[in-house]
């Protein structure tokens, strides 16, 4: 491939690299209004909880709902609206093979990267308590996550937002989800990649080529420009993290994802507004 030809196609997200940096370095405190009610989006199969340091953790796609409202800053609290409970399948593994549901709501979720991506954790004794050697989530549909009230908050979420958003999502979400179908593959491949990272430096390319062929094995439907345009980003983050003083490869394919995803949620946006 030309050089030229990658240099290009890497500019955008280099650009928006130091653009999602920028808007991450506002933190809201209780003087602000309550960020954006958002959505995680379907996962397609079952996303495995990585256990390390007293927690079991694994990021997820999620879309603005709210495009009036302030992003949530990195670690915002928010909790799985209650009618989609449902939406969201935690299932525990025993050592035996047996599988077991688990109640969603056991699940902690943190915004991780604005509005595109959340943290869903819980404590790794959960394993010990409950028999289990292996978690795993599975978003079925697109479910509204809401932000925990705080004390003093000048704009809360009311009954009124939470209701349009879950109406407006029902009713347009999966649309556009479908619209955008390459770049949701490619938000899903990338989201698998970056689950099995290391969350600090590089890995090698024998380790990036495995972990290719493995998350790439369920798009069976990403072919031709998009498969290429993506795996030019995974190859440039892991050849840019092996840099000093530069993004680590988690931290450079994050940015991927979330401008992968961009397009999806800039549609759901106009989709909203009046066109007369």
């Amino acid at each position: 491939m030309p050089t030229q030809y990658r240099l290009i196609s890497i500019i955008p997200i280099i650009a928006f690299v130091f653009a999602a940096v920028l808007v991450a370095g506002g933190a809201p405190g209780s003087a602000w209004a309550a960020p954006q009610i958002v959505a995680a989006v379907p996962t397609g199969e079952e996303v495995e909880l990585a256990c390390a340091a007293g927690g079991c953790s694994a990021e997820f796609s999620t879309i603005c709902l709210q495009q009036s409202r302030i992003a949530p800053s990195r670690d915002t609290a928010y909790g799985l609206h209650g009618p989609e409970r449902t939406a969201v399948a935690f299932t525990g593994t025993r050592k035996d093979g047996t599988t077991v549901a688990l109640s969603p709501e056991l699940l902690r979720f943190d915004s991780l990267r604005g509005h595109s991506a959340f943290k869903f954790s819980v404590p790794s004794a959960l394993l010990k308590e409950r028999g289990l050697t292996r978690l795993t989530v599975k978003v079925e549909r697109l479910a509204i996550l809401l932000p925990v009230p705080e004390a003093g908050d000048p704009k809360p979420q009311t009954a009124a937002d939470v209701a349009l958003a879950l109406s407006e999502v029902k009713t347009t979400g999966g649309y556009w989800a479908a619209r955008n179908g390459e770049n949701m593959a490619m938000v899903r491949l990338t989201s698998r990649i970056i689950n099995r990272l290391p969350n600090k430096g590089s890995i090698s390319a024998e380790e990036s080529n495995a972990l290719w062929q493995q998350a790439l094995a369920p798009e069976k439907e990403l072919t031709g420009e998009p498969l290429a345009l993506n795996r030019r980003y995974v190859d440039y983050c892991r050849e840019n993290a092996l840099l000093p003083g530069s993004f680590p490869m988690r931290r450079c394919l994050g940015n991927a994802h979330d401008w992968f995803l961009k397009d999806l949620n800039t549609d759901y946006w106009k989709s909203l507004k009046p066109t007369s």
